[in-house]
Formats: structure tokens, sequence, C-alpha cells
């Protein structure tokens, strides 16, 4: 029986690269919003859905578990550089700030989707109408900034222990390889969020929910609006939701089953984000496509530019 390094050599001689495969569903998928966006929110968006409030809500914790695990390994690897000793504690102490600050914004959004969805219960409006851009205030009960604390000190505290385990025994050769992927992730997350914000605030799309009855204000994603306040092209939550796809550059080439496994998980979940957010109701088909496209083509790249694969060995 061939093995999986066999079946994909096999593949690629046939012309069946992952990287044809994956440009070949986005433009597919593009030129179906063109002509279906419309009809397609029409028939599945749903503002009441659970899965899509529940992907909504909690799904945005990759650029900052990301950034967690990068500064992570700033602090564990300065120590094992030979430098001053304020050198190291500025390092590390960067580090931690970056860790509690990462995982404060990851929380606050949590709980703020949290709120808006159970003000939501209370007025009896669809679970999932977040007014994503910025269509109503939401009042934050009292429990609120106690439980932001509390949670964020918990999951520092986790953050932190399951980092230990993980790096603690790492040797230099490891550390350095993985600064370098730390850099990388830090990259993806700034770069793909700041290239998603720069296109929807200039393609001024409205967003599926903020439709009129008759769909009369409905524009294609191929129609540039400028900045008008809307801002559905591309989607923001599928773009984060697909930065997970660092995730298995964290693992070491030397383990490519267990790094195969944490691709798969990404993808399922970068998928899973995408389709959540055609749910209900925030975002269209080419919307969520493009957000996805982002993200991966950034992560693809510096995967390259690390001469790794995302599933498995290092690039030959």
């Amino acid at each position: 029986m061939a093995t999986d390094k066999t079946r994909t050599d096999e593949l690629s001689q046939q012309g069946f690269k992952p990287e044809q495969i994956v440009l070949t569903i986005i433009i597919l998928l593009l030129l179906i919003g063109a002509f279906f966006d419309r009809p397609i929110s029409q028939t599945i968006m749903n503002q009441g859905s659970i899965f899509g409030t529940i992907f909504q809500n909690y799904g945005l914790i990759f650029p900052s578990i990301v950034i967690f695990m990068a500064s992570q390994v700033f602090f564990y690897r300065i120590q094992k550089i030979e430098t001053n000793i304020f050198g190291k504690f500025s390092v590390m102490f960067l580090a931690l700030v970056a860790c509690i600050y990462e995982t404060w914004q990851a929380v606050k959004i949590a709980l703020f989707y949290t709120v808006s969805s159970l003000n939501n219960i209370k007025n009896k409006a669809p679970i999932g109408a977040a007014n994503n851009d910025g269509g109503g205030k939401v009042t934050l009960p009292t429990w609120y900034i106690p439980t932001l604390f509390i949670l964020t000190i918990i999951l520092v505290a986790i953050g932190c222990a399951l980092c230990y385990q993980w790096l603690a025994t790492k040797d230099e050769i490891e550390m350095k390889h993985l600064t370098y992927v730390a850099l990388a992730g830090i990259v993806a997350v700034f770069a793909s969020d700041t290239l998603v914000n720069s296109m929807k605030a200039f393609w001024g799309r409205m967003r599926p929910y903020e439709m009129n009855e008759t769909w009369s204000n409905f524009t294609s994603w191929l129609q540039i609006n400028g900045v008008n306040g809307h801002k559905s092209f591309p989607s923001g939550h599928s773009q984060e939701g697909w930065v997970a796809l660092v995730l298995p550059l964290f693992v070491s080439p030397q383990r490519p089953t267990k790094r195969r496994n944490t691709f798969i998980f990404a993808v399922a979940f970068g998928s899973l984000m995408a389709l959540s957010r055609v749910r209900v109701g925030a975002h269209f088909l080419s919307d969520v496509t493009m957000g996805s496209f982002i993200s991966i083509l950034v992560i693809y790249v510096l995967a390259r530019l690390l001469n790794e694969k995302l599933m498995g060995e290092f690039l030959t």
C-alpha cells in the first residue's frame, strides 16, 4: 500500500497540486458568489441560528492564541540566549504583557458577544443579531468587568502552564526554529487583518441582514462602493478563523502525523466559521470566500518562506 507521501507525489506528477486545487475552489466560489450570493443568503440565512451564533461569539480566538504562543516562544527563547540581564527581562516582561493583553482581548470580545446574545433573548430578537457595524449599543451588566478579569487571569495561567510543558524541554535548535515560526505567526495575524479591514472599508458592501424587504440595496462583490460605513466584504470572522492554519507550523516537522491532524482541525474550523457567517446572515458567500483566501494565502506564503509544508516535513 502506498504511503501518504507516495500518493501526494503521484498526484503532483499528475498535475494535481494542493495549491492549484485550493485556488480553483476559491475562484469557483467567487464566481458562484458573483451570480448567486443573493439567493444563497435568502435561502439559508437565519439570525436565530445557534450554530452561527456560537461561531460568531466564540470563534475569534485563534489570532490571540497564535500571538500568545509566539510570545511564550520569545519568553523561553531569550532565556537560552547569551545577553545582558536587562535585555532578557525586558523581552520576558513584554512577552508576558502580550500574553495578558491578547487573552484580555479574546475574552472581552467573547463576553461582549455573549451579552449581545443575552440581550437579544431578553428582547425576543434573533440571538445572532450582533450589530457588527455599530448598529446599536449594548448595555454591559455589572458582572461583565469582574468576569473579564477572572477569566483572563485563569486563562493566562492555564496558557502559560501548557506552554511551559510544551517549551521547557526544547533544545536550542528547536527553539531557534520556533522563533521563526513565532515571527511568521505574528506577521500572519496582522497582515491578514490589515488586508481585510482595508478592503472592508474600501468595498463598502452591505451585509445580508442589512438588506431591505425587496433586497434592492444588494450589491455584487464585484462592485466597489467606497467608504460608507458598511463592511461586509471580505469577512473578518472568516479571516480570523483561518488564522488557525498557523498552528501546524508550531508542531515539529519531525511529528508529521500530529502536524497533519492539526492541519485538518484548522481547515475544518476555518470552513465551519465561514459557513456560520453565511448562516447567521452576517456575510455573503463571496465575503467569506475572500476572507478565507486572504488568510490562507498569507499563511501559505509565510510557510514557503520558512521552507515548510503545513501538513508535514520540510520542503525539499
